[in-house]
C-alpha cells in the first residue's frame, strides 16, 4: 500500500517535471479573442496553434503533413484544406529564410498577416471605445450642466438681466454661454461678475471681452470675493505710493547735482 502510494507520487512528480520542461506554447490573447471575426474556423485556429507549437518546441518552421497529422484529429486531406484556406484568406503566408546551420534557404510559415488583421480589429475596437467614451462624457457634461443650470437658474437669470439692462439689448446665444462659463468658474456666485460689469460700464466699455479680461485677472490672483478684490487693489495702491515716495528724494538729489554742475562748477 505504501509502495503504491510512493509510485503514484513519483509519477506525479515526473509528470510535473515534464510539464515544465516541455515548455509552453504562447498564443496571444488578442488572437484568441478576434480570430472568429477574422473568418478563422475553430479547426483552422487549432492548426495555427499546432504550427506555433512545432516552430517553438521542435524548430519545425515548415512541418510536413505527416508530422501535422500526428497532432491533429483531422486527416491529411482536412489539414491540407485548412492550410490552403488559411493562405487564401491571408491569415498566414509562406516566407523563406536563410538557415546558417544548413547553409540553405528554407520555407517557413509566417503569422505576420494574422497579426496585422488582429491589430486592425484591435485599433477599430479602440477607436470605437474612445468614441463611446467621448459620447458618454459629453452626455454626462450635458446632464451636469442642465443640473447646474436648474439649481442656479435664478442667479443665471439675474446676471443675464443685469447685462441686458446695462447693454440695452438682449444677449446673444454666445454671450449667454459666456455667462454660464463665468458662473462655472465662480462656483455659481455672481458677485464678481456683476462687479466686473459695473466697472466696465463706468469706463464705457460695453463688451464681453473687456469684462472677461477683468475676471481673468482676478482669477489669476486668486480673488474670489469683492472683499478680496478691494484688499488687493488697496495693497497695490500702497505699493505704488511707496515706490513713488522713494523716487521723489532720488529725483530731488539729481536736481541738486545738476544745479551744482551748472552754477557751482
Amino acid at each position: 500500500m505504501s509502495f503504491s502510494g510512493d509510485k503514484k507520487g513519483n509519477v506525479t512528480a515526473a509528470f510535473g517535471s515534464d510539464l515544465i520542461m516541455e515548455g509552453m506554447t504562447s498564443v496571444p490573447n488578442l488572437v484568441l479573442k478576434y480570430y472568429p471575426k477574422i473568418g478563422i474556423t475553430d479547426s483552422e485556429m487549432m492548426l495555427v496553434i499546432q504550427l506555433m507549437y512545432l516552430q517553438t518546441a521542435t524548430n519545425q518552421h515548415f512541418p510536413p503533413l505527416d508530422l501535422l497529422a500526428q497532432f491533429m484529429s483531422g486527416d491529411k486531406a482536412k489539414i491540407k484544406a485548412d492550410l490552403a484556406s488559411l493562405i487564401e484568406k491571408g491569415i498566414i503566408n509562406i516566407d523563406h529564410i536563410y538557415c546558417e546551420t544548413s547553409d540553405e534557404i528554407i520555407p517557413v510559415y509566417s503569422y505576420e498577416p494574422l497579426f496585422e488583421k488582429v491589430s486592425e480589429l484591435w485599433a477599430c475596437e479602440k477607436v470605437r471605445l474612445y468614441q463611446q467614451m467621448k459620447k458618454n462624457l459629453k452626455e454626462h457634461d450635458q446632464r451636469t450642466r442642465v443640473g447646474k443650470n436648474k439649481n442656479r437658474q435664478p442667479v443665471f437669470a439675474k446676471v443675464c438681466q443685469a447685462f441686458e439692462k446695462e447693454f440695452g439689448r438682449l444677449l446673444s446665444p454666445m454671450e449667454i454661454e459666456q455667462v454660464n462659463l463665468w458662473l462655472d468658474d465662480s462656483d455659481g456666485r455672481p458677485e464678481l461678475i456683476l462687479e466686473a460689469l459695473k466697472r466696465a460700464v463706468l469706463l464705457g466699455k460695453h463688451n464681453f471681452k473687456y469684462i472677461d479680461s477683468i475676471l481673468l485677472e482676478w482669477q489669476k490672483n486668486n480673488l474670489k470675493t469683492i472683499t478680496d478684490v478691494l484688499e488687493y487693489e488697496a495693497n497695490f495702491r500702497e505699493r505704488q505710493l511707496s515706490r513713488s515716495s522713494r523716487r521723489k528724494p532720488e529725483a530731488a538729489e539729481k536736481k541738486k547735482d545738476k544745479f551744482r554742475v551748472l552754477y557751482l562748477g
